[in-house]
């Protein structure tokens, strides 16, 4: 057997092992803590417990209720409250306004905010007729003037961003 033989069996043979591999190998598979790992979750309040393999830590790990610390787990809890605050305040300001988001209205401004890292602020900006979030986050452009009184630029900004003001 030449070299080039020799060299085209051993990738063939690489090429088959990787398959393999891949085959066997399982990137969505989950990687569970390890027994006796302190973690938190979220409750009515948040609560501590050490994961023993049982169905409810298989439970809260797999629907994202599982946090490393007591600081991610607060984090987490003060913005499903928030969130669920301003999402009832958009749901009654567009009542209000008679507003309802419709993509098959090409000249219906649907406003949003985001934050914009560039100068640090919370943005109003609109769309016609793409979606960039979920339709109950789209509002009127009084809606959007009724959250900016309603709300601190910070808590907007943690609706946003997850993350805390200065």
């Amino acid at each position: 057997m030449s070299n080039i033989e020799t060299l085209k069996a051993e990738i063939l043979e690489l090429q088959e092992q990787l398959k393999k591999m891949e085959e066997e190998t399982n990137y969505k598979a989950l990687v569970y803590p390890e027994y006796g790992t302190k973690y938190w979750y979220i409750e009515t309040y948040g609560r501590n417990i050490t994961w023993d393999n049982c169905h409810f830590n298989i439970a809260r790990f797999n629907s994202g209720n599982y946090y490393a610390t007591e600081e991610e787990a607060v984090l987490e809890f003060d913005w499903r409250i928030l969130n669920t605050q301003i999402l009832n305040s958009i749901a009654i300001l567009n009542k209000e306004y008679n507003w309802v988001v419709d993509w098959n209205d090409g000249q219906q401004g649907k406003w949003y905010f985001y934050w914009n890292k560039l100068n640090g602020k919370i943005t109003g900006n609109y769309s016609y007729s793409l979606p960039h979030q979920e339709n109950n986050k789209y509002f009127c452009g009084s809606t959007k003037d009724g959250l900016i009184h309603l709300y601190t630029e910070d808590e907007l900004k943690f609706w946003i961003t997850k993350e805390r003001g200065e």
